[in-house]
């Protein structure tokens, strides 16, 4: 992770044509300042996270048709609003929304408005697995649906800049693998308007924690196969790469969600049998003793404590 902070129009104008492309730009804020934390995971693929004042950016005919990159930007907005423009088409963006556009073409983009903050994944064309005929459908609309695919994809880069590269355990051409496949995906599933599945083993893992997690606590290992069409095999077979199995991180899964709860003062007077229960155990006993061997206390003790424990939570 570099950390690139600037104090002036032109050092941000320095720092963006270094990180990713040379722009120009029409307007800023009055006293200007901005910061980038730019983590590249290869030669194809970069995250990076851009607070800023406000300002409009503009990659002009003739900047655009010197390039010598084919790169994508995947941008989330994370805070502020403004406006993306490309060809003939103009979109809004606004906190939760995601859009597209390409820096081998002129764009426009009206950050004007203060508190500028966006997640950016520049990621070269030629390195995904997507039909031209999806890449170019995603950015005749520029913006990117609100699907599942869309947050599997954002959610993956935002863990991977949070942690400053791979997860322990991982090798960074692997997270690159994944982060590639993932946004194949969300490209492909914003062109055809249909689910569509990573194709590699660790986008499909990815995209099933991201099924628990919005499914806790009463999914099941068959609700898993069901879901994405394998078998319970498979699935066994998919988690083993990452060193644990199935039924072992839904009991992780369901143990942390427990444990938050335990010291969330909304349950502050919710029976801990109740919580274990909303938790997705059937059984008091089960759950008092499964809670002691993740955390080393029992889920009373968790409570006194209160929250400021650190959750051990199966991967």
């Amino acid at each position: 992770m570099v950390v690139h902070a600037a104090g002036s129009a032109d050092e941000w104008k320095d720092v963006v044509s270094r990180c990713f492309i040379p722009i120009s730009f029409d307007s800023f804020e009055p006293g200007f300042t901005a910061r980038m934390d730019h983590l590249e995971l290869d030669d194809s693929i970069s995250i990076s996270c851009v607070a800023t004042d406000g300002h409009t950016v503009d990659r002009s005919e003739r900047l655009a048709a010197r390039s010598e990159v084919d790169d994508l930007h995947l941008s989330l907005q994370v805070a502020s609003r403004g406006t993306v423009r490309q060809g003939r088409r103009m979109v809004s963006v606004r906190p939760g929304s995601a859009s597209m556009y390409a820096t081998d073409s002129p764009y426009y983009l009206d950050y004007s408005e203060p508190g500028q903050q966006q997640l950016i994944v520049q990621v070269s064309q030629a390195s995904l697995d997507a039909p031209s005929e999806a890449v170019r459908g995603g950015l005749g609309q520029l913006s990117l649906p609100a699907t599942d695919a869309t947050r599997v994809f954002f959610t993956y880069a935002l863990d991977l800049h949070k942690q400053g590269g791979p997860p322990p355990g991982t090798q960074a051409a692997e997270a690159s693998e994944v982060a590639r496949d993932l946004a194949a995906t969300m490209i492909r599933a914003s062109a055809e308007g249909t689910r569509v599945l990573p194709r590699t083993r660790g986008g499909l893992l990815r995209a099933i924690q991201d099924f628990v997690a919005v499914n806790l606590p009463r999914v099941r290992v068959d609700d898993i196969a069901a879901e994405f069409f394998l078998s319970r095999r498979t699935v066994y077979h998919v988690f083993e790469d990452v060193g644990t199995t199935p039924s072992d991180y839904l009991r992780g899964r369901r143990l942390a969600l427990a444990a938050a709860r335990l010291t969330d003062p909304e349950f502050a007077d919710v029976p801990i049998a109740e919580i274990a229960a909303s938790a997705g155990f059937d059984d008091a006993t089960t759950f008092t003793r499964a809670f002691r061997r993740q955390h080393g206390v029992t889920p009373r003790e968790w409570r006194v404590a209160g929250p400021t424990r650190e959750l051990s939570v199966a991967s």
